[in-house]
């Protein structure tokens, strides 16, 4: 019997999307995964039982254990399969951050859309009127990374590509931008960037050139930062504005979901 052998027969238990980690050293040990984040770690076999353990999303354990009824690595690796279906998948979609930003979105989402899993991040497409499109992606953090309290979190954006100058403005209206800024006091430059400005006052100016054949200097990026950025395209007429909506304001991501 192998660890090879035990994880692969939990892996045809639990379908496709699952991948198997068997450990090297002679020991039924390993892990087993699957692209929407789940993390199983076999620990072993002992008295008749498998053990496993379940990496939650909130940095919690979930140890866990079973008794197969057939005491070979098909017998072990079904129960394990078992185990992870019934307890472990349930306990890490309860509190993942990520299936929840991923949930609220396409609760809300107004048009048909595409999701795809892969390695714990989710990323959600869809077609948006006058040929421009929507995507929605979250992501685990890093178990390292800072400025998490309370353990790993997840990171969420969404991003409005080939709008319409209508279409942006009408995005950016639906935002919570305010802010105490003070460069967003700074002047904004050609009327594609103003009129930005005006459905979205807090906006600050990031990017200027000096277009001769435009009339002059044009801004053409402006963002609110950890919260929103505004790409401008001059000569892309009707298709003339990319948004992407960040930061910790979920209901602001959502709110430039549903407003075209």
């Amino acid at each position: 019997m192998t660890a090879a052998a035990v994880l692969e027969a939990a892996r045809t238990v639990l379908g496709a999307g699952w991948m198997t980690f068997p450990a090297h050293n002679g020991h039924i040990e390993g892990s087993i995964r699957s692209h929407q984040g789940h993390k199983v770690v076999l620990r072993g076999l002992a008295s008749g039982n498998v053990f496993a353990a379940g990496l939650l999303p909130n940095g919690v354990r979930r140890e866990s254990s079973t008794r197969p009824q057939a005491h070979t690595a098909a017998g072990y690796g079904s129960a394990l399969g078992d185990l992870i279906k019934s307890t472990l998948v349930p306990a890490h979609d309860a509190v993942s951050p990520t299936l929840r930003a991923h949930r609220a979105v396409t609760n809300v989402l107004p048009h048909p859309a595409r999701t795809h899993w892969e390695y714990g991040t989710v990323t959600t497409t869809w077609a948006l009127p006058g040929g421009g499109r929507g995507a929605h992606c979250a992501e685990p953090r890093a178990d390292f990374a800072e400025g998490t309290p309370g353990g790993p979190g997840s990171d969420s954006y969404v991003r409005l590509t080939g709008l319409t100058a209508e279409q942006a403005t009408t995005v950016l209206r639906a935002l919570h931008t305010s802010n105490r800024d003070p460069r967003q006091h700074e002047p904004v430059h050609g009327g594609l960037a103003q009129q930005m400005k005006a459905a979205a006052p807090g906006l600050r100016p990031i990017d200027t050139y000096n277009w001769p054949r435009l009339g002059g200097r044009c801004t053409t990026s402006l963002c609110v930062d950890n919260r929103v950025k505004v790409e401008l395209h001059y000569g892309a007429r009707p298709n003339v504005a990319n948004i992407v909506v960040t930061g910790p304001l979920l209901a602001n991501q959502l709110n430039a979901v549903t407003a075209l």
